[in-house]
């Protein structure tokens, strides 16, 4: 299993864990036609998909590499699709109007499997396409900082972390994400409060970048 991968973990909480990354959907339509191309990588069980349906949006579909989640969505009969590797997008390159990447970088702790993740889908946007991403900068407070550290111990891949239930993730510094999003134009950027999916309180960020 790869530690950018950890589909074991996903699989055995699949049925218990609750996402609840806000989806700004008048940001979101300062950007993108009810009729675009839309995907939700990192989709788990169909949230967002739902909520963008529910919005009126025509053709979403989401994808993720946990089976077990993609099955708790598929009881809803949602367009959702489990892959079994983070490249595995069954997607032509430049055919995507709109992408959402909403707590997915939190769960890929090495620089290359995000910069390989962030160059796939600069591959399947459309020219001048957009990625919308929620996700945490490192959080200012004792717990987190005590915990804290280096991926194989690489100075740049700080803010890595082990939950005692065994999954490793992610926060990340100002200067990374904006290293990893380097091709791409910042339309904006805002704060967000949000819930982790244990509950806990924390501070996230979410990024709008255009192709």
């Amino acid at each position: 299993m790869s530690i950018d991968n950890q589909n074991d973990y996903w699989d055995k909480v699949a049925q218990q864990k609750i996402f609840t990354h806000p989806v700004n959907i008048d940001l979101l339509l300062q950007f993108v036609e009810k009729d675009a191309t839309i995907i939700d990588y990192g989709c788990g069980y169909g949230r967002i998909v739902t909520e963008l349906i529910d919005s009126g949006f025509s053709a979403v579909a989401g994808y993720d590499t946990s089976i077990e989640i993609i099955k708790r969505g598929k009881e809803k009969h949602l367009p959702i699709y489990h892959i079994d590797a983070p490249p595995d997008l069954p997607l032509q390159d430049y055919s995507v109007d709109f992408i959402l990447l909403f707590a997915v970088l939190t769960c890929i702790p090495s620089n290359k499997g995000q910069r390989d993740l962030i160059q796939l889908l600069h591959s399947k946007l459309k020219p001048g396409g957009v990625i919308y991403i929620s996700d945490y900068y490192l959080q200012n407070n004792e717990v987190s900082k005590r915990r804290y550290t280096c991926f194989e111990n690489e100075p740049d891949n700080f803010g890595v972390f082990t939950l005692p239930e065994g999954a490793t993730l992610r926060h990340h510094t100002r200067e990374w994400i904006s290293s990893l999003f380097a091709d791409f134009t910042v339309e904006c950027e805002l704060p967000v409060a949000v819930k982790t999916m244990n509950g806990n309180t924390a501070e996230a960020f979410q990024l709008i970048v255009r192709k």
